[in-house]
């Protein structure tokens, strides 16, 4: 692992929220995705995590995205060598934005980030504010049914909100299948995943 790289990984059960409305690279039904800090103290993981965005040791990572054998499932991934200038400048921006905190609701605002949007906003920076990678329309639609899934009803219904969908927003699948993204590794029994 290098700064710079992605990480992304499968928290949770398989019934999880995220992955059941986003597919990733091949299948892979990752749920959340941070970058790779490397530095004299170790590796870490740059990542928007509640209750904020923040510097995480990598085993932690690690240790979170563990299915019931203590596995992780995990997929990382490396910008292409012709889009590497762009990385400490992202990273600059990143950090940056330590402490600023989780984004619960998933909006485009800068006053709160979840973890593909930290991705999104470090890099359109470093690209000089045009994209890098697009944000799309949110999508809350079951893959299975095409309806939207009910723990986002319920979810969004606690802020007393609709469901956003047809927002502009990101995810961690729709990163992970950029075709400027090198797949270096994929770890684990990750759902979803076709090798």
């Amino acid at each position: 692992m290098q700064s710079g790289d992605l990480i992304f990984s499968f928290i949770g059960s398989e019934q999880n929220a995220i992955s059941a409305v986003t597919e990733g690279y091949r299948g892979a039904r990752v749920n959340h995705v941070g970058v790779i800090v490397t530095n004299g103290l170790g590796t870490f993981v740059l990542e928007a995590f509640p209750p904020e965005v923040r510097l995480t040791n990598i085993e932690v990572f690690k240790r979170r995205s563990e299915d019931n054998n203590g596995a992780p499932r995990l997929i990382l991934g490396r910008l292409q060598n012709s889009h590497h200038t762009l990385i400490p400048d992202a990273l600059t921006y990143g950090l940056m934005q330590r402490n600023v905190p989780y984004d619960v609701r998933y909006m485009p605002s800068e006053a709160a980030l979840y973890c593909s949007e930290l991705i999104v906003d470090m890099f359109k920076h470093a690209n000089g504010g045009t994209e890098f990678f697009e944000e799309n329309p949110m999508s809350f639609r079951d893959t299975a049914t095409g309806e939207i899934h009910p723990t986002w009803i319920r979810y969004y219904a606690q802020f007393g909100m609709a469901v956003p969908e047809g927002e502009p927003g990101s995810n961690p699948g729709d990163i992970s299948k950029d075709a400027r993204l090198s797949i270096l590794d994929v770890i684990g029994n990750i759902p979803g995943y076709q090798p």
